[in-house]
């Protein structure tokens, strides 16, 4: 349908859905809070089956998406991060897994409905709703240095961190590979990110979530590099898991982090503060990057995703030493 828009210009779907779904999670954790869950279930409307201009597709896919997923994600991490100390790092990547599962099947299932069924009915979904306890926000850990330093770390990391997934397909097709493998590069990507969330979790209650955050950050960067060398069928799959592997991690960790650092009563906040603080780069990352690629092509986007994500595990690994000064001791 969008077939005649430059790849730049569709990121902002995807760009902006990120910024929606992470940003709005701390607005979406003080109203749900304050008023309980009726004022989020107007935006879970699907409108997609309706679009057929750019201008829709950019009204459903990243403004409403992005509010309606903002308004069921941060519950499940704090929710989760509440009942669970020793092994936090387990549950909370367990959770997060079920996104992982659901990018692996959604992707082959909606190219098979939308053959068989249109796409309209191919991507339509019930609305659900659920009781709720008000509770009284305290925003006071927004003042703590270390989850401030947390925040501009993701901040960076964010920058490249979603390059690959958006672009990934993109090169592929680049290189005349089959246009169905090019596709599929997205459910191996979260199939790599679903193990990537939980077997970092073990090692984050064993290790230390940040000490694990850290190589987890440089990790993904040193894999970005290695995207332009993937040139064959092989090659971008090894990518694709690799990558989807260190994305696991970093999204899972997060929440952990944040939820280290404050009271059970305030998690929600601190992990919606810097979600919302994340969003930002979450919001102009894809389009910057697709900027990128008009100009200097995919080694340029593989170029400054990597320098973000490092800069981002400098930042992360002066938060881990505030955090505690011993290199080696598990923070």
């Amino acid at each position: 349908m969008l077939a005649n828009k430059l790849a730049s210009g569709i990121s902002w779907f995807g760009s902006y859905n990120v910024f929606g779904m992470i940003g709005g999670t701390f607005v979406s954790e003080y109203l749900n809070d304050k008023y309980g869950p009726k004022c989020r279930d107007a935006s879970r409307s699907v409108h997609d089956s309706l679009c057929k201009e750019y201008y829709q597709f950019f009204y459903a896919q990243g403004f409403l998406l992005g509010i309606g997923i903002a308004s069921v994600l941060l519950p499940a991490f704090s929710i989760a991060a509440q009942y669970f100390t020793k092994y936090r790092g387990l549950a909370l990547g367990i959770v997060i897994s079920g996104s992982s599962l659901g990018g692996v099947i959604w992707p082959i299932a909606l190219n098979k409905l939308t053959s068989e069924v249109g796409f309209g009915w191919g991507i339509r979904a019930p609305i659900q709703t659920t009781n709720h306890i008000k509770a009284k926000p305290d925003f006071s850990c927004v003042k703590n240095p270390v989850l401030i330093l947390l925040a501009v770390e993701l901040f960076f990391v964010y920058f490249g961190l979603f390059t690959p997934f958006f672009y990934i397909e993109l090169w592929a097709l680049s290189l005349g590979l089959d246009s169905n493998f090019a596709l599929y590069t997205i459910s191996i990507v979260n199939a790599a990110s679903l193990f990537g969330r939980i077997i970092p979790g073990l090692l984050a209650d064993r290790f230390g979530c940040y000490n694990i955050a850290v190589m987890a950050a440089i990790s993904s960067g040193l894999v970005c590099t290695c995207m332009i060398k993937a040139t064959s069928v092989a090659g971008i799959t090894m990518f694709s898991l690799a990558y989807g592997f260190t994305l696991g991690v970093i999204i899972s960790l997060q929440g952990v982090c944040a939820a280290k650092l404050v009271s059970p009563t305030q998690y929600g906040i601190a992990i919606g503060f810097v979600m919302t603080v994340l969003s930002i780069a979450g919001l102009v990352g894809s389009p910057t990057n697709g900027k990128i690629l008009h100009v200097w092509g995919h080694i340029g986007i593989s170029l400054f995703s990597e320098i973000m994500m490092l800069l981002g595990a400098l930042v992360f690994l002066s938060a881990r030493l505030k955090l505690n000064s011993q290199l080696l001791a598990k923070a």
